[in-house]
């Protein structure tokens, strides 16, 4: 009932597809019955304008309607009896069976009965899939919720460093011929700006550029900003110019997105072939600075902190393959945070341990509140893996949970295989199996001890992060893809951000993916706040 209730529609289409074949056929077994009856009835007519014939005349009138006197003996076809009515009587006539003598007939119909019954459960299972995806998408937050809970605004904003020695000297001249330049290229559609620096460069500001469009603003950003330059100086090359850029939010530091175009470049000025650089605003630094005033524990403690699920999705057909559970602190001053800012200067096992007994215990009433289709997996901090107090109620949760996998680390997998060997080795893991995470270079040997199924095997973010344009990272993922390949792992790609990633990730042999391109930031399944 459970399958009727959902897929319902499929059910009933599939239904009145066997139904509608058995009826046609049947149609068909009664039309052709009549017209052997019509023959009998033509055949009958002849017999009686002849008047008396003997057995070779009988046979040479019967021939042309597949009929005979004497029943064929053949092992595997029963011939099938008739009467032929007379004037003189009645006389056994024998046949072939319908679906012999016209078996063209049947093939003809019900190939086209099943091209089209397999057309229509196609169509219906895409309807299905459209419904779901649908239904997905309605029970992701709002925009408005996702600015409350620190998601992503619609817009951001584009700063940029643009260096031309061969301009530098008359920078102050040109510069409002610059911004009148951009501006008339971009159509008036985003506001723009250009100061001159102390260096002589160029600080280029493009306001509120639609995230949908972002990326292709980004990638013509080098040709716009170029083609600028050549109209004030036509023997420009491309060498000539070199450009740092840097995306960033509302309310990003400016002094943090300053430095982070200066380092791109930095980086540009160094390459001979890439002469324009990227690198997004992050709150990293910010983070890093602001997280000294809020201790971990204190927040663990206080409740100050969501779990939730991001789905994992088939890049193939966008089907959730499974849900990895993930933790965000409440900062007084920087909204909800990973933990990692505030690890990196509250680290202890103590520290760690209540952490992840804290996600547990969330966990735990996450699922017993929702109703998933997919698995769930789950991390724990390296150092829990050491920890042989903490080891045993991991066990008892995961023995309570038996749809949650645990996610290994791959670098503490290649460190330490033994400790990993001995820890996976629990009953519970056995059956359950284990996830390898981050993993960013191939850990060959250590992958051969692994006691359990592993499920899947997730690539580092600084493999993804760059896939679309590094072609050596391109290669070191495919090479991964063959490994897994052969041993019979799916791999799963994390922190997508553009379409043009899972463009090359699926060209890669990439089965699945998470990330902000997806579900953003917190597009959770479920939040759970405590107040």
């Amino acid at each position: 009932m459970a399958i009727l209730g959902k897929y319902q529609k499929l059910v009933i289409t599939t239904t009145l597809g066997m139904c509608g074949v058995i009826l046609i056929n049947a149609l068909l077994v009664w039309a052709l019955l009549q017209q052997r009856q019509s023959e009998l009835h033509s055949l009958g007519t002849q017999v009686n304008q002849i008047g008396s014939v003997n057995e070779r005349v009988m046979s040479t009138l019967l021939a042309p309607y597949g009929l005979t006197l004497k029943p064929q003996n053949d092992s595997f076809i029963v011939s099938v009896p008739l009467t032929l009515r007379t004037d003189t009587g009645q006389l056994n006539v024998y046949s072939s069976p319908l679906w012999l003598s016209n078996s063209h007939w049947f093939l003809a119909i019900n190939t086209l009965l099943l091209i089209f019954f397999w057309r229509s459960i196609q169509l219906t299972r895409q309807q299905l899939l459209e419904v779901k995806r649908t239904k997905q998408s309605k029970r992701l937050p709002s925009p408005v919720n996702e600015n409350i809970f620190g998601g992503l605004p619609p817009y951001q904003s584009i700063f940029a460093i643009v260096h031309c020695h061969r301009l530098s000297s008359v920078a102050s001249g040109v510069a409002s011929l610059l911004e009148a330049l951009l501006q008339e290229r971009l159509e008036h559609q985003q506001r723009v700006s250009v100061k001159i620096l102390n260096s002589g460069s160029f600080a280029i500001t493009v306001k509120e550029v639609r995230v949908k469009q972002l990326e292709e603003k980004l990638q013509s950003f080098n040709e716009l900003v170029l083609g600028c330059c050549r109209s004030l100086l036509p023997e420009l090359s491309e060498g000539d110019v070199k450009i740092g850029v840097c995306n960033y939010r509302s309310g990003a530091d400016q002094a943090v997105v300053y430095q982070l175009t200066q380092s791109a470049l930095a980086l540009a000025k160094q390459s001979e072939h890439k002469h324009c650089y990227r690198i997004p605003f992050s709150h990293n630094h910010s983070m890093l600075l602001a997280a000294k005033s809020c201790s971990l524990v204190e927040a663990v403690k206080n409740n100050q902190f969501v779990c939730f699920f991001q789905p994992v999705f088939d890049l193939n057909n966008d089907e959730i393959l499974h849900h990895e559970t993930l933790l965000r602190i409440r900062h007084p001053q920087l909204g909800l945070i990973s933990p990692e800012y505030l690890l990196s200067h509250d680290a202890s096992e103590g520290t760690s341990r209540k952490v992840d007994e804290a996600v547990l215990s969330r966990l735990d009433k996450m699922l017993t509140n929702e109703e998933l289709q997919a698995g769930v997996s789950v991390n724990i901090q390296p150092s829990a893996w050491l920890d042989d107090n903490f080891w045993p109620k991991l066990m008892s949760f995961l023995g309570d949970h038996p749809r949650v996998t645990l996610e290994c680390p791959a670098s503490l997998l290649a460190k330490q295989p033994n400790l990993i060997v001995k820890r996976l080795s629990d009953p519970v893991l056995q059956v359950q199996g284990v996830i390898i995470d981050q993993l960013s270079r191939w850990p060959a040997d250590a992958l051969k001890q692994v006691p359990v199924r592993i499920k899947a095997i997730k690539l580092a973010s600084e493999l993804v992060s760059h896939i679309d344009t590094d072609k050596h990272i391109q290669r070191r993922v495919l090479t991964y893809v063959a490994h897994a390949h052969r041993i019979g792992v799916p791999i799963y790609a994390v922190g997508i951000e553009r379409q043009q990633q899972v463009n090359v990730l699926k060209q890669l042999g990439i089965r699945g993916a998470q990330g902000f391109y997806f579900t953003g930031t917190m597009n959770q399944i479920s939040v759970f706040n405590s107040h």
